[in-house]
């Protein structure tokens, strides 16, 4: 790590103001990597802000960044002129709007696997083998051996926090992970953690998790829950309600879907979230393969598809029931090939194993 943390202080040397973008959902780990990301490159005096495209509906992740008093800009364009380069942590793709065709990205970081559709960037750190992205970040602050004074309290509970909810409370660490705590852990504040781990869930999530329920629909092994038409503001209530399903029934997959009308941004779009108990679910496969907009990891995924075409049908009932239909024929569909696809690619693993071993034979054969 000591070769990767100096590769990226060169690339950003070159600049002396860079924009940290946090691109869809601002979730702790995004949050707490870009602010850690801010505080390394104050230390090499360099100016950062950070901005991200939607605001927070958490109530635990609106406390979290008052509780810490992390400086985010929400919903808000940014300024290229005040900019000479921008970052993209905790996000497959590293191509924004507005931002990439004028000024260069000078660095990517994310835990979910490489985009086919990203940009180059002058420094890129792409690791699937942690739990998320604050590992990536802490490692770097460890191997630069930053004295970052009063600051590393602040900074060293964030990160601990964006791991601890990527990692669903420790369940799905990895080695580095345990790494990046070992090293965060005596500088993070317990108290606040403990604070933040405490609240439990607003009474919409509740009411959107009841919903859901009612509205089960069981495909084999997968079950899927459309929870109709919600603010972008309860919107990451989609994902608390996929792992609170998840935890309550004993499908090997589940999938939580509505319809979020964003009337800020004047946007509305399905966003799908997925939750799986099987390492052996893809789950970044399965959703490329029904949209490029999302991604996973293992155990958790999401998508979202653009509905503004239809966002001024006056049927809104109508919308849904068309909606709902189609996402749980995709969700079905999905499930059975990639079943078929996974077992294609075993059989294909194997027929070329059978067959090197058959050539190898052949030329120890002395007749």
């Amino acid at each position: 790590m000591q070769k990767t943390s100096e590769e990226f202080i060169r690339a950003v040397s070159r600049y002396k103001k860079i924009a940290i973008y946090i691109p869809g959902s601002p979730d702790p780990d995004a949050i707490a990597s870009a602010y850690a990301i801010k505080m390394i490159l104050q230390h090499y005096n360099i100016g950062a802000d950070i901005f991200a495209e939607r605001r927070l509906s958490l109530a635990q992740n609106q406390a979290f960044i008052a509780r810490l008093n992390i400086p985010v800009s929400f919903g808000r364009e940014v300024n290229v002129n005040k900019y000479d380069a921008y970052i993209v942590p905790d996000f497959q793709n590293n191509l924004v709007e507005k931002l990439s065709d004028k000024i260069p990205c000078a660095a990517h970081f994310d835990h979910h696997g490489k985009s086919d559709t990203g940009i180059r960037a002058d420094f890129s750190l792409i690791r699937t083998d942690v739990g998320s992205t604050c590992t990536l970040i802490a490692l770097i602050m460890k191997s630069l051996q930053l004295d970052l004074g009063a600051d590393l309290q602040v900074i060293s509970t964030a990160l601990v926090f964006g791991i601890q909810t990527d990692t669903d409370k420790y369940n799905y660490m990895t080695p580095l992970d345990l790494e990046a705590l070992d090293y965060l852990a005596g500088n993070a504040d317990n108290v606040i953690l403990e604070e933040l781990n405490s609240m439990p869930p607003s009474t919409k999530t509740l009411l959107y998790f009841k919903k859901a329920l009612q509205n089960e629909a069981v495909y084999k092994d997968w079950a899927f829950y459309g929870i109709g038409y919600i603010d972008s503001k309860s919107r990451d209530s989609i994902a608390i309600t996929a792992d609170m399903l998840l935890k309550k029934t004993g499908h090997r997959l589940v999938a939580v879907f509505a319809i979020v009308e964003n009337n800020y941004r004047k946007e509305t779009y399905l966003d799908v979230s997925l939750r799986s108990r099987s390492k052996a679910i893809d789950m970044n496969k399965l959703i490329k393969k029904i949209t490029p907009n999302g991604g996973g990891r293992h155990y958790k995924g999401a998508y979202q598809v653009k509905l503004n075409y239809l966002k001024h049908t006056p049927d809104k009932e109508m919308l849904w029931q068309v909606v709902e239909t189609a996402t749980l024929e995709t969700l079905r569909r999905s499930r059975d090939t990639y079943y078929i696809s996974s077992l294609e690619s075993v059989y294909n693993s194997i027929k070329s194993k059978v067959q090197s071993l058959i050539k190898t034979g052949r030329k120890k054969d002395p007749t």
